[in-house]
């Protein structure tokens, strides 16, 4: 990477890593709460429905949290979501309601034996993202292969991890910001390759690998801010 490319870069993210980022962003839905649990369940199943336009997500996640009736450990804790239960309406995309209830019930279980997500996952060991996996297998719209690149779960951990508190809240102290990978979507992928930080042609685990190793080089610590710069240059290139 040339040095007018590592600057720009740098630029990027200095612009779009901000408070102001937050407003049209899923990220806004955990923001709204200051317990720890409640923002994890609300950033889980943010991202768990964090498929597709940004609007559409948007909008369903309002509808999600409205259900939730701003109490997310409670809806949870107190069962709210049984209801749905074998429920075969579509709730999102290919999601039932059942999906729904399915992965509630889920949280329900790690929540009743666990202080907080953060420590189920510490339980499980190892990489943060295979631990969630390994929590959550078998719930629809939870990757079970090793070749995925796992975007919305890496979105989670990256928004749980990341310490400089202005977009990420950085509330998973046992996790090490400077391993983490970049939440790899369509977009953010093709921006990669247009900067020649990955070869790959599928957007795949390897594609993460290689492109968080590049933006390692100019955020040793914190490669994941290197998200904002491909979402700075996405934006940029189109003016």
């Amino acid at each position: 990477m040339d040095q007018q490319l590592i600057n720009q870069l740098r630029a990027w993210a200095d612009e779009y890593n901000t408070p102001a980022f937050i407003a049209a962003d899923p990220v806004s839905f955990p923001h709204r709460f200051e317990d720890k649990r409640d923002i994890e369940v609300s950033a889980f199943l943010t991202a768990w429905i964090a498929y597709g336009n940004r609007k559409q997500i948007l909008k369903k996640a309002e509808e999600l949290h409205a259900e939730m009736d701003g109490r997310p450990l409670a809806y949870i804790m107190d069962g709210c979501y049984a209801r749905h239960r074998g429920d075969g309406r579509s709730f999102y995309r290919f999601f039932k309601y059942g999906d729904l209830h399915d992965i509630c019930h889920r949280l329900h279980g790690i929540y009743a034996a666990h202080a907080d997500l953060e420590q189920a996952v510490t339980a499980v060991g190892g990489d943060p993202v295979r631990a969630l996996q390994s929590l959550f297998d078998g719930i629809t719209g939870i990757p079970r292969t090793t070749t995925s690149a796992c975007k919305r779960l890496v979105m989670f951990v990256r928004w749980m991890v990341r310490r400089d508190g202005i977009v990420d809240f950085g509330l998973w102290r046992s996790q090490d910001p400077a391993k983490l990978l970049i939440p790899l979507d369509t977009h953010v992928f093709d921006m990669a390759r247009r900067l020649g930080l990955t070869r790959r042609s599928t957007a795949d685990i390897k594609a993460a690998e290689e492109i968080t190793a590049a933006l390692a080089t100019i955020w040793p610590d914190d490669p994941c801010k290197g998200d904002f710069a491909l979402f700075g240059y996405g934006v940029n290139e189109t003016k």
